[in-house]
This record gives structure tokens, sequence and C-alpha cells, in this order.
């Protein structure tokens, strides 16, 4: 089941690291479909729940050198 969620990023300063996370998609099996805004300072993302959790999100998120602020 396909999951969506909006997340409040803490780092984003460019359109690079609005690209640099979108890849995300690539990344990580189980993401669907992934939009980052670096002046909103958020990204959607669509996901199957059943292949990777929010958690895992996260700690990507993190790895790729940003901050989730929120679940919005």
């Amino acid at each position: 089941m396909a999951t969506k969620v909006t997340l409040k990023i803490a780092g984003m300063e460019c359109p690079n690291c609005s690209m640099n996370l979108e890849r995300i998609e690539d990344k990580l099996k189980g993401v669907i479909f992934a939009e980052a805004s670096y002046r909103k300072e958020q990204m959607v993302l669509e996901y199957d729940e059943a292949v990777l959790t929010l958690e895992q999100i996260k700690a990507e998120v993190k790895r790729l050198g940003y901050e989730v602020a929120a679940v919005i």
C-alpha cells in the first residue's frame, strides 16, 4: 500500500540540495515518488510501506546530510 507524506527538511539551501534529496527515489527500494523544494524546505514522498518504513527514509535523509525537522 502506498503512503504519501510531506517532510519538513532542515539544511536545504539550493536547487542542488533538492536534486540530491530526490535521488532517494533511486537509492531506496520502495520509494515510488520523491519531489523536494529547497524554497519550501520540504519533500513530498510516496512510498510502499510494505517495503520501507518512515524511519528508514529519515535515516537516508540524514545520511545525505539533511535533517527531517517534522512530518507535515
